[in-house]
Parts: structure tokens; sequence; C-alpha cells
């Protein structure tokens, strides 16, 4: 019994295995036959079992039925032989179809995982894009809101819309430019009037426009005038630009507008007054000139300026200025600041190449946002004939003059002589008027001296003179001049003070060189500011040298032209000549003249130099 249920328990564990066998067949897809094998050989070999189960059982008739040869062949060769043979072919076939599988099943896996990965990195960027596109349509709607507050609370007035005037939209400040509430009433007003251009005042800018916009062309800077809500006319700028489609033809249009009715106004009334001023200035008889400081050259003349240099305007602006207002002398030496005026006389150039004589008037002044001279020229041509005339009337006068001085003056000697005949006090003032009819004969003769120096036909004859004597009388003279400004007049020699008796002899004309002191002493205390020092320094190494210095600096536009004729600027009176004396009076003398001017000590120096040996 024992023997039988062990087969029973191999019998029932043999069939578990072929069940197993069988419902694993449907996943089966490589080797099915050799899997069709090992479920027969599991058949055979169940078989074999079962026949040992029947042998074991000792079934009455049994084995006289088939016998024991037939149980054997049965249980050996047909069950265990055949079914474990079926068995092995089956799993020889079958096994390597399983690394197959597993093969198969790693290459699935890397699949199903490639899947996955490209399934997440596009959820990844479907996400991403999602983000994107979120925060894309959030800044478009952020945009499109300061876009709109943009437009609504902006302070110029834009209208856009589809060409030809449909759906046309304009903001706030269009509207209250024009006196309406709001853009809708506006829009109602016009829906009545059942015009929509009705807010322009000339229909012929309102079809310009449209013919602009059709043709896709742009209008920019365009003034029109348009018509407020009570009828005011007002103008207008308008800035409009045509957007076209992919046909190119034209499709949306914006416009801005600014009211420029006050700025209109200003400009046409400044129009009006340059244009008076311009017909002012050209009617003047006096010759104006424009120049450029930082070029040098010409930006305009007056018909006057013109006529007098012969020049058409088109010739003479751009040209530099040297050429025509210098008389091609040097660069101008003016650099004046605005307001600041200088008269100086000198020459033109004309067109022919002759010069004319002219008194400069010269102002700093910003012309169009530019650095410029205003030179106002006046001919002097017959003026210099006049004072030619005049000085050859002088000379005259002043020589004629001399036989009646000195017929004066030998009288009073004549007188003098007669010492028993004349007491004290007439023979005082006989001698007073010797003294100064002999003092106005020697004035007669500096003036004609003065004259012949200018001409160049003075003949030079030093004599010895005492050029400290002569600063003291220059200096007496003067003392009424110093006590009014209460200015000190400080005098050295060789950097000692002057005591009053100490003398430096130099070859000279006595009247050149007192008339050149005193013109000197007279500018310096003129110049100076009340209650300061002139100081006059002498020394005698080599050659006689005077240094005077007062404060007070000279005007610098004039530094250059300092010792010529007729040069003064800011001085109540002056005419400009008591320099140029001094000049001409050091020359003939063959000493020079020099000017020093510091603007950080505020002082100005002149520096004399007279030779020590005739």
């Amino acid at each position: 019994m024992l023997e039988t249920f062990f087969e029973i328990v191999r019998f029932l564990a043999l069939a578990a295995a072929l069940w197993l066998f069988i419902r694993a067949d449907k996943s089966v897809r490589y080797c099915r036959r050799g899997f069709l094998l090992i479920k027969i050989g599991f058949l055979l070999i169940l078989f074999g079992v079962f026949m040992s189960i029947i042998g074991t059982l000792n079934i009455p008739g049994w084995g006289t039925v088939g016998g024991i040869g037939m149980q054997v062949f049965l249980e050996k060769l047909v069950g265990y032989a055949a079914g474990s043979l079926l068995l092995l072919v089956g799993l020889w076939h079958w096994l390597p179809s399983i690394r197959t599988m597993d093969e198969v099943q790693e290459e699935l896996d890397c699949v199903r995982r490639d899947l996955q990965e490209h399934f997440q990195a596009r959820t990844d960027e479907l996400e991403r894009a999602v983000e994107a596109r979120r925060k894309a349509e959030a800044a478009m709607r952020i945009e499109d809101e300061r876009r709109r507050a943009i437009y609504d609370e902006s302070p110029v007035g834009i209208s856009h819309g589809f060409v030809g005037g449909k759906h046309v939209e304009r903001n706030q400040a269009f509207a209250r430019m024009l006196g309406y509430g709001s853009p809708r009433e506006m829009v109602e007003a016009q829906a009545a009037a059942g015009d929509p251009y009705s807010h322009f005042a000339d229909r012929e800018d309102a079809e310009l426009l449209h013919s602009l916009a059709a043709e896709g062309k742009s209008a920019k800077g365009m003034n029109v005038r348009m018509r407020r809500k009570d009828g005011e006319i007002i103008w207008v700028r308008l800035d409009a630009t045509t957007i076209l489609d992919h046909q190119g033809k034209s499709y949306y249009f914006y416009a801005f507008a600014l009211d420029i009715t006050e700025q209109k106004l200003s400009r046409d009334a400044l129009a009006r007054n340059e244009n008076r001023l311009q017909a002012i200035i050209n009617s003047l008889p006096v010759g104006i000139f424009v120049v450029d400081l930082e070029s040098h050259t010409l930006l305009g003349a007056n018909p006057a300026a013109l006529r007098l240099v012969g020049y058409e305007r088109q010739e003479i602006v751009g040209s530099p200025c040297r050429g025509t207002l210098c008389g091609g002398e040097g660069d101008c030496p003016l650099d004046l600041r605005d307001g600041l005026t200088c008269v100086s006389e000198s020459d033109l150039t004309r067109k022919d190449g002759t010069r004319v004589p002219v008194m400069k008037n010269i102002v700093g002044a910003e012309v169009d946002g530019r650095r410029c001279l205003v030179v106002g020229v006046q001919d002097m041509t017959e003026q210099k004939r006049l004072e030619e005339l005049r000085a050859d009337v002088a000379r005259i006068v002043a020589h004629d003059l001399k036989a009646p001085i000195i017929g004066m003056i030998n009288g009073c000697r004549l007188l003098l002589m007669e010492e028993g005949r004349i007491d004290g006090e007439i023979r005082e003032m006989l001698e007073l008027i010797e003294t100064q009819g002999s003092k106005a004969l020697l004035m007669i003769g500096l003036s004609l001296d003065l004259y012949k120096i200018e001409a160049g036909t003075y003949e030079y004859r030093p004599v010895r003179v005492d050029l400290m004597g002569t600063v003291r009388q220059a200096a007496r003279n003067l003392e009424g001049h110093l006590r009014t400004k209460r200015l000190e007049l400080s005098v050295r020699l060789g950097g000692e003070p002057d005591n009053g008796r100490a003398s430096l002899m130099i070859p000279a004309n006595p009247l050149l060189l007192e008339a050149m002191l005193s013109n000197l002493l007279l500018n310096a205390l003129e110049a100076a500011p009340d209650d300061t020092e002139i100081r006059l320094e002498v020394s005698g190494n080599g050659e006689a040298v005077l240094t005077l210095t007062n404060n007070g600096a000279v005007p610098e536009a004039i530094r250059d032209t300092f010792f010529e004729k007729y040069t003064t600027l800011g001085k109540s009176g002056g005419t400009g000549l008591g320099t140029y004396s001094v000049r001409l009076a050091a020359t003939a003398m063959r000493g020079t003249v020099d000017l020093s001017v510091s603007d950080e000590d505020d002082s100005t120096t002149i520096t004399v130099r007279l030779p020590m040996e005739g």
C-alpha cells in the first residue's frame, strides 16, 4: 500500500507539472514544437506511472489479460522510456528559446524604458511649453493692459482704425483736445453731423490724409486746422502712419495729434518780429556783418555792408572774415562776451582790393545758438578827408599862432629889460606871461611834432634831460586828479623811494618825454579803482626802464589793440588817443612800450624802455 501511495503522489506531481505547462502554452511564442514534445513526454511518463499504480493494485484478471511482458512494455518502454525521450527532445528544442525570450524581454524592457523616458521628456516639454505659453499670455495681457493704460492716459491725442474711416477709435486726450467729454460723445456728435471728418476745419486736409492713407503713405509733421465742440478753430500737428497687409495694401492707420495753437501763434509772432527786425537792419545806412566766433567765417551781411565791400550775398556768406573785415592782416583778436562792445578804427577790403577806412562797433552776441560777433561798420572816407582837412587847418593855425606868441614873448622880455620902470607885481605878471607863452609855443611845436611822427617826417634831435625831474613835474600836474580819487602815487628809483633830489639823465625830447609821462599817469589814474596805489618803478642799467602798475586789468577785447588809435572800451569820454600818443612818443625817442595784464591780480603794467645814450 505504501508503494501505491508514493506512486499516486508521483502521478499527481507529474499531472500538476503537465497542467502548468498546458496553462503556460498560451504565452509560448517560440519553439512550440519543443513545448508540444515536452507535454507529450509528460503524458507518456504519466501513462507509465499509471501503469505502475495498476501493477501495485493486484487487480484480478489484469495479469491474465495483459501478461507480465505487456505491463513491462507499456510501463517501461512506452511510458518511462518514450516519455523521457520526448521530454528530453522537447527540452532540447525549447530551452534555447528561453534565452531568446529573455533577450527579447530585455529589448522590450529597454524599449519600454526609452518610451517612458521619451514620454516623460515630451511630457516635461509640453509642461514647459504650456508654462511658457501661460506666461506669454499673461505677459501679453499685462502688455495689453499697459498699452491700453498708455493709450487712455496719454497726454497726446491718438486716433487709429481701418483705412477708409471704419471702426475709428480715439483716446480721451483726442476728445479732450477738441472739447468733448469723452470719445463716445465725439463719435455721437460726428454721427449726428453725418460726417466722420466734421472736426476738420478744412475739408481739403481730411481728403489729403485719406488719400495718403489709401496710398500707404505717412504724414509727418502735418499742421491742420481743427474745429472744437464750441466752434473754436485750433492748430493741430498730425503724425500719421499707415500699416500695410501681406498683399501690400493699406490696412490700418495710427495718427498722433498735438495742439500747437500757442506754439504756432508764438512762432508767427516771432516770424513777424524777425521780418520786421530784418527789414530794419536792411534799411540801416550802417553796414552790419555777423561773424561766427568758432570758425571765423561770415554768416551774413545787410545790404549796406554788401554795398560797402562790393560783394553779392552768396559770395560773402561762408567766407573767412579776415580777408574782408580785418583787411587781410592776422586773425581776429576779439572774443567778446555777450553784451560787451568794442569800438575801433580799421579798414575793410573791397572785392576790387581797395581799402576803405571804417569805424567798427563790435558786440558779442549769440545768434541761432552760436557765439558770434555782430560788427557794425561805418564808412569813414569822408570823415577822414574832413579830419585831414581839419588837421591841415589846425597845423596852419598853429603855425600862424607861433608868430604872435613869439611877438608876445619878445614884448615881455623887452618890458622886463626896463628894470627901473617895472615894479615887482607887474614884473611877476610879465614873467608868468613869458613862461606860459613859451609853454604854449612848445605845445604848438609838440602838436606839429606828433603830426610829423605820424607822417614819418619827424627828425629826432635828443638833448640831455633829467628823467626823474620830468616824472616829478608830470606828477605835480596831476595832483588834483590823484586827490579826487584818493589815489597814492608811489615813485621808486633803483628799488628805493624817490627822495625828490635824485636825477637820471637820458637823451630825449623834453616836450615828448613830458607828454608821454603825463599820458601814462593820466591813463593809469583813470583806470585805477578809488583808494588804490599806482606804482612807478624807474631803473637805469644800460637803458632807462619805467614800469607803471595800477589795479584794474585792461579788458581782454582790446589788449591786442591797446596802443592803436581810437581804441577804447567802457571808458566814459575816452578818445583812444592817450596810449596811441604814448607809443608815438616812445617810438620817436628810439624806445619801446609794452603792455602786461594779470587777470589773477586784476592789474595792468606798462613798461617803457628808453636808451641811456643818444
